[in-house]
């Protein structure tokens, strides 16, 4: 055997000896561990993992109690929407809102504990419950991420209507329109400013919403002017209405060329039946205000999870949509679509707003109104 035979031999055995010891290696080489059973994904972490942990809780705790004056639809629609969401139930308990506040106040001297929480208009929840101490904080509560993104919400803030803000919270925050004109009388640029309004020539011209009923009326414009406003137009003679739909069916059929009226519903319901009716934006500012769905969390729920499941959802996209649908008022949060609100009432940019919205302003209506009811005490006896 030559030179080149003996090599040509030895390099093959070098090669068969490599792929055995490759085959050897591959065969010992231990395969990775399969998974256990549910251990396929990562586990949850952070606001996740607390999110799941209280929807858990809140499946096992039985049906929300919810005490409200809200409209059927809303209370309809809110339950449809968050069972389907998360298999949870609400039961509501429907009544005025007075009523209500005395029927938790007797339930809890009893020492039950049935409600988890109440919704709607907020004085007695400012005023007797959050004081007396019956109210939880929410805001702790508050898990989503979407919720708690303050770029989401106008002004960079949730509308928490308490001073601390933290007990009560609210979804809509929409303009509050108080003066409108019969475009067919008056043009509405001839009424850029409140003052406008104690122009000589509008004098026994003007109807007004009773403002010692409606002290939010009487309450928002003085915010702005100043309660001696309100004592110089009673001198421009008005003519003042309980029934603010007659007052704004007044203005539609040009009884009165124009209106200080704080029921924007009613005025909507005779421009769509084709009222010429318009909205005047004073120069000095407008008004936003809630969609009288306030909520607050009681003490001792008795389904504090579903409780706080739902004060996220209410605060969530999902949820200040529904409300802002069924309600027809712009939702606080700025990425809720507006395509179902009108057009003139949408936030306006180059409009001035005071909120009213809060715990300071409802303070305010209860001091001015012995100031109101001096103010119009001459035109009520007439």
């Amino acid at each position: 055997m030559n030179r080149k035979e003996i090599a040509r031999v030895a390099f093959a055995g070098l090669l068969a000896l490599s792929l055995v010891i490759a085959s050897c290696a591959s065969v010992q080489q231990p395969a990775p561990p399969a998974a256990a059973p549910g251990q396929g994904a990562a586990p949850l972490q952070g606001w996740e993992a607390d999110w799941q942990r209280v929807l858990a809780a809140a499946r096992q705790e039985g049906p929300l109690n919810i005490y409200s004056p809200a409209a059927a639809d809303l209370r309809v629609g809110m339950t449809e929407a968050f069972k389907e969401k998360y298999g949870l139930d609400i039961e509501w308990t429907a009544g005025k809102a007075a009523e209500l506040a005395e029927k938790y106040l007797r339930e809890r001297q009893a020492g039950l504990h049935i409600a988890d929480l109440m919704m709607g208009s907020t004085q007695r929840q400012l005023t007797v419950m959050k004081p007396g101490g019956m109210l939880e904080p929410i805001k702790p509560l508050i898990i989503l991420p979407e919720v708690l993104d303050m770029k989401l919400w106008f002004q960079g803030e949730i509308p928490w209507v308490d001073n601390e803000k933290m007990y009560t919270m609210e979804s809509i925050l929409a303009p509050d329109y108080k003066v409108a004109v019969n475009t067919k009388m008056v043009r509405p640029e001839e009424i850029a400013s409140y003052n406008d309004l104690l122009n000589p020539k509008w004098k026994g011209k003007i109807v007004v919403g009773n403002p010692v009923l409606t002290m939010k009326l009487f309450s928002q414009i003085s915010t702005v002017m100043g309660p001696d406003w309100w004592r110089k137009l009673v001198a421009n003679d008005p003519v003042i209405v309980d029934d603010n739909r007659l007052g704004t069916e007044w203005l539609a059929h040009g009884k009165y060329p124009i209106a200080i009226l704080p029921r924007q519903d009613i005025r909507e319901e005779f421009v769509r039946a084709g009222a010429s009716i318009d909205l005047v934006k004073p120069r000095e500012a407008s008004f936003l205000d809630g969609g009288a769905i306030g909520t607050s969390m009681f003490k001792k729920a008795p389904h504090p999870n579903a409780a706080r499941v739902f004060a996220n959802w209410f605060l969530s996209k999902d949820g200040s949509y529904l409300q802002s649908r069924v309600i027809g008022r712009q939702s606080a949060r700025l990425d809720v679509p507006i395509d179902h609100i009108a057009a003139d009432m949408r936030r306006d940019p180059s409009v001035k707003y005071v909120v009213t919205v809060n715990e300071e302003f409802n303070q305010r209506m209860a001091n001015e109104t012995p100031l109101a009811q001096e103010i119009f005490a001459p035109l009520l006896r007439k």
